[in-house]
């Protein structure tokens, strides 16, 4: 015997969120001499310093990555 499977699709009105808007990444460099790729608390402290400067907070996100010497952080500030 062959059971039956039914199944109903329910449809609701939701409304949509607004987009955020665009972010700005931050690349944090050491001045005269690049990062090094285990510098990463120093590279985080020089880019929150930065953002702090324009009155805003980093945002660090699973993507934040070295890259060239630099401390790249695609969220930037906010």
């Amino acid at each position: 015997m062959v059971a039956a499977l039914s199944l109903t699709l329910a449809t609701a009105c939701v409304g949509t969120a607004p987009k955020p808007a665009a972010t700005q990444s931050l690349m944090v460099t050491n001045g005269d001499r690049p990062f090094a790729m285990w510098e990463g608390a120093p590279a985080r402290t020089r880019a929150e310093a930065e953002c702090a400067s324009r009155g805003q907070r980093l945002r660090t996100s699973i993507y934040d990555r070295f890259e060239a010497g630099a401390w790249v952080y695609p969220e930037g500030c906010a």
